[in-house]
């Protein structure tokens, strides 16, 4: 009878882990499903709502602003900065030591060859001249007295020589006292501005000190820096320029150029040339060394002015692409297209388009960022 218990007993166990195992496996399978089935649900839910969005914004229209091409003669060239030199710009200074007793310049004044400029005090070097000249008529007496004596036989030849090296250093002694002295007074080399002065009256000064600056403004430079592709050219035929230049200082002057002169050594940061080149004509009297200059160099064939197509600079779509571009719209169906362009050179706020348009093609000119081909857009600036 105990041994029937003990089967009945296992047979419930055995039973019973069963049942266990089998929940545990339907437990673990159910979870995957359950996810599985939300998954699907939710994203056959989401899916019409993201293809109504995208739906309704590419039927959403974009307004932006378009402008049309234009066609016109452009020549075409290249505008440089440079700036205004004179002909020559000289420290002028005395060449002897002493006092300043007066000072005629100031700065900004305008002088003329032999004008005086300043001048020391002269009182210790016309004693030195006075000392000199004496010496020397003295020398000059015992010349003429050896030489008569020499001449009758009374004195000796070599009494002659010596009165005549004696005379020949006084000579060399009074042409340098004379010098000195006339070295107490600088007077203009050339007409001038004076830039500058360095010195005030009554003050010592030392030889070789600058007294003044001189800028030789009788023709007036414009000093500028070539790249290299246009150094080439300008060096070896200049006359294939039109160079013109106009001041920022001075508006409504313009100048024709000549080239005056040209530095074969490049600068090794930028790789340029620098270029000096004279103002033809007549120099307006508002213009002033130092000033800055923009240098227009245009090619001087006939040939080089020609049609070309021009757009406003903000037209031109530089986002994203190896090569410039612009958007065309078309009155008829509303809808724009991108364009690849060749550009040339900016002309004020307009560019030159070499290849890419005719010249009366509709461009969009702002908010062309927003659009893609073949899209519906409002306009505006018509």
């Amino acid at each position: 009878m105990n041994s029937n218990r003990m089967k009945q007993s296992w047979k419930r166990i055995a039973s019973v882990t069963v049942i266990a195992a089998a929940a545990l496996l339907v437990l673990s399978v159910f979870p995957a499903l359950r996810t599985d089935v939300r998954a699907q649900t939710t994203t056959d839910a989401t899916k019409p709502a993201a293809e109504t969005s995208e739906g309704a914004e590419h039927d959403r229209k974009v307004t932006v602003e378009v402008t049309r091409a234009t066609s016109r003669t452009v020549t075409r060239g290249r505008t440089v900065a440079g700036r205004v030199a004179p002909a020559r710009t000289v420290d002028i200074a005395f060449q002897v030591s002493g006092q300043v007793l007066r000072l005629e310049v100031d700065p900004g004044d305008k002088i003329s060859e032999g004008d005086l400029i300043a001048e020391l005090d002269p009182v210790d070097f016309e004693l030195a001249v006075d000392r000199a000249r004496a010496a020397f008529d003295l020398a000059k007496s015992e010349l003429e007295r050896a030489k008569s004596l020499a001449e009758r036989g009374v004195a000796a030849e070599a009494r002659f020589e010596t009165a005549s090296a004696e005379y020949a250093q006084a000579e060399v002694a009074l042409r340098e006292a004379e010098r000195r002295l006339s070295q107490t007074q600088i007077i203009a080399p050339f007409d001038a501005i004076v830039a500058r002065t360095f010195i005030e009256e009554y003050v010592n000064v030392t030889s070789a000190a600058p007294v003044a600056r001189l800028q030789d403004v009788s023709e007036m430079r414009i000093m500028i820096s070539l790249p290299e592709e246009l150094a080439a050219v300008a060096r070896s035929a200049p006359e294939a320029f039109d160079l013109v230049a106009s001041f920022p200082a001075v508006p409504g002057y313009t100048a024709p150029l000549m080239l005056r002169s040209f530095a074969t050594d490049a600068d090794r940061t930028a790789q340029t040339y620098d270029v000096e080149f004279a103002i033809r004509g007549d120099v307006d009297s508002r213009l002033l060394p130092g000033m800055t200059a923009r240098v227009r160099l245009s090619n001087a064939a006939a040939e080089a002015s020609a049609q070309s197509a021009m757009v406003p600079v903000s037209a031109i779509d530089t986002s994203s692409r190896t090569e410039p571009s612009v958007w065309i719209y078309d009155e008829e169906s509303g809808q724009v297209t991108r364009r690849t362009v060749r550009l040339g050179l900016p002309v004020d706020n307009e560019i030159v388009v070499l290849e890419g348009l005719q010249g009366d093609e509709l461009v969009v000119s702002g908010g062309w960022w927003r659009l893609r081909d073949n899209q519906t857009v409002t306009v505006a600036g018509l």
